[in-house]
């Protein structure tokens, strides 16, 4: 996705020069989402009450723990503008 987007290798690759943005996933875990799960900053989500199997636990930004346990450690001036472009193979293909 990375590549289709424009971001890699800032994003998409775990190497010299790159982000390090992880996500650790535990596929067993059993979740009901709520709206505090989520962390952003609105009063709805087409998204709460979803029942899912497995679930992001931990969140790893530029190498900092910013999610952890399903508790929030960074805030939201931790991102970064990411100047990108849609990849040349991307726009080359159909439209839908």
């Amino acid at each position: 996705a990375a590549k289709i987007l424009g971001m890699y290798p800032k994003k998409g690759a775990i190497s010299a020069g790159s982000d390090a943005d992880i996500a650790i996933f535990d596929p067993d875990m059993n979740k009901t989402i709520t709206l505090n799960d989520l962390h952003a900053d609105s009063d709805y989500s087409i998204w709460e009450g979803f029942e899912c199997q497995g679930y992001p636990v931990t969140t790893i930004l530029r190498g900092n723990v910013i999610v952890d346990n399903g508790v929030l450690k960074g805030s939201s001036t931790d991102g970064q503008w990411l100047s990108r472009k849609v990849a040349p193979s991307v726009l080359a293909g159909p439209v839908c």
